[in-house]
């Protein structure tokens, strides 16, 4: 049976999830207040819904409290994350992953009723900063290899580019 994921909030961060975990086989219901994220989303996932996801009879109309996990995915509106975490957790929603702005953000969406928050520009910050210093991205490596090539523009590996051009090892 498929993971049920609930997604709130449509932008480039909320839809690029939700059509990830789509591909990857979980049944997403995508939800958004803004018609025109609806309908970019519509036809890569198994549900997609406008809906005032403050309101937790709005959610429970959705079966929200079956979803195996909530992301609230809302950037700009923070009031509108912290409601939405509230009112998942009013209906029962037991791993509810909210994404963050700031970490003072983080903190209030944990005191909300969020199980776990991800600062989307923080993490990828020290990924890629990881990535420069020349530790391995996991992740990136571990998708090359399972897909038989190396990973584009990583040094030291095979394929991987090497140093820049001119570099003498100072």
């Amino acid at each position: 049976m498929a993971r049920r994921i609930l997604v709130v909030g449509l932008g480039r961060f909320g839809s690029a999830l939700a059509e990830s975990l789509a591909a990857t086989g979980c049944e997403v219901v995508a939800v958004d207040n803004d018609m025109a994220h609806i309908d970019a989303i519509k036809n890569k996932v198994a549900y997609a819904l406008e809906l005032d996801a403050t309101d937790p009879n709005a959610l429970r109309s959705i079966d929200a409290q079956s979803c195996q996990a909530a992301v609230v995915a809302v950037g700009e509106n923070f009031e509108g994350a912290v409601l939405t975490v509230a009112a998942l957790r009013e209906l029962g929603v037991h791993n509810i992953i909210a994404r963050a702005i700031t970490t003072r953000h983080g903190r209030i969406l944990m005191a909300a009723g969020a199980s776990r928050v991800v600062e989307i520009e923080s993490e990828m910050g020290r990924a890629l900063g990881r990535e420069l210093a020349g530790g391995a991205d996991l992740a990136t490596a571990a998708t090359a290899a399972a897909m038989g090539a190396p990973p584009a523009g990583m040094p030291g590996m095979p394929g991987g580019g090497g140093p820049p051009p001119g570099f003498t090892g100072r």
